[in-house]
């Protein structure tokens, strides 16, 4: 199952064979002699390209050549990561496509908006760290850098992990902000560098942040403290794709807590958790079956906020989930909507009307 993207970036989640993604195949690059031929695999981002590139696997036919834990030590990835790019070398070597799994196609194309590629000419902005600590921790449980859609309005960041399983979708409002002056533009961010500075402040801190146009550089004041960050180029970052129009019958609100304790439930068991429905019982099952045991999570109207009952069901990886669920604040009042093998949204607003967060996760589908 796939949400279409044109470049691919890492932050190094093994993928599973069996479970759907949200996929494209990595652009092409006018300098093939930084991005070696490897960069054809999906999953596979340009570090990782170079790292292998030093170890002398440049090409698809070398790469299909060296063993499985060999490439995961050169790529600094897991062996499962690994054992999936040497399955997609062959696939190429022979001229063959994709895997077993469904697609839930989009057009395949960047989403586009009126907003420039070029960095804003104005960005000041002030606001208080503990909002922004929270987006920050939701955006790098998936994701280690992503381009910052920013306007008058305020700031916008959708970002797929390189896997294609995880998809986050953010709009920050400028009424978020203690005070915001922006033009349109984009800024490309390192998130863990971001958040190194911003993690320095006190929850009621201000966090300070303008852009040097000439240096290209986010200026980031906390406590005191001047921070000069260089930005990335927006264009190197993994492009975000086009939200996929999805038909999913089932939908619960409930609060946040709960769905943790039913992920952690499901955890004790099984690397899988299913969320099901059943339109005639009217409950929502959170339910997860290992080797030998089983959990049963059963959430009836009561203990929903509100819910629309239909027949569906579908698995996730619980990695995947327990990262997402876990960065969701506390205390959210989260709507999930889902079908039967198709992706899972997790939405939520942030407080004081700030703006609003969605969480997309493609399921594991079964054969």
């Amino acid at each position: 199952m796939s949400i279409e993207t044109s470049t691919d970036r890492s932050d190094e989640e093994p993928t599973e064979t069996s479970r759907s993604d949200v996929s494209e195949r990595p652009e092409t690059v006018a300098e093939p002699s930084e991005q070696p031929d490897v960069v054809d695999i999906s999953g596979l981002d340009t570090k990782q390209a170079a790292r292998l590139h030093e170890q002398g696997i440049s090409t698809i036919e070398a790469l299909e050549a060296t063993d499985s834990e060999t490439i995961a030590e050169f790529a600094n990835v897991s062996v499962e990561q690994a054992v999936d790019w040497l399955e997609q070398a062959r696939d190429l070597a022979s001229g063959t496509e994709e895997g077993p799994d469904a697609d839930i196609d989009t057009d395949g194309e960047e989403a586009t908006d009126e907003i420039p590629s070029e960095p804003p000419s104005t960005f000041r902005a002030t606001i208080q760290a503990s909002p922004l600590k929270t987006i920050l921790k939701a955006l790098r449980a998936n994701v280690d850098e992503a381009r910052f859609k920013i306007d008058e309005s305020g700031i916008r960041v959708r970002a797929v992990d390189s896997a294609n399983v995880a998809m986050d979708d953010l709009t920050l409002n400028a009424s978020a902000f203690e005070s915001y002056d922006a033009t349109p533009g984009v800024l490309g961010l390192d998130l863990d560098r971001f958040a190194d500075p911003v993690n320095l402040a006190k929850k009621d801190d201000l966090v300070q942040f303008s852009l040097d146009r000439e240096t290209r550089k986010l200026v980031v004041f906390v406590d005191g403290i001047e921070f000069r960050m260089a930005c990335l180029d927006p264009a190197t970052i993994r492009a975000e794709p086009t939200l996929p129009e999805l038909e999913l019958p089932a939908s619960a609100t409930l609060d946040r807590d709960v769905l943790q304790q039913g992920v952690k439930a499901a955890d004790l068991v099984a690397d899988h958790v299913g969320f099901r429905m059943d339109a005639d019982e009217e409950v929502l099952r959170i339910e997860a079956e290992g080797d030998t045991d089983t959990v049963d999570f059963q959430l009836d109207e009561e203990k929903l906020d509100q819910a629309t009952f239909a027949e569906a069901s579908s698995l996730f990886s619980l990695d995947y989930m327990k990262k997402i669920v876990r960065t969701i604040p506390k205390g959210a009042s989260v709507t999930v909507d889902f079908g039967s093998e198709f992706p899972i949204m997790l939405s939520y607003e942030l407080d004081d009307d700030a703006g609003s967060m969605t969480r997309m996760l493609a399921p594991r589908i079964e054969t």
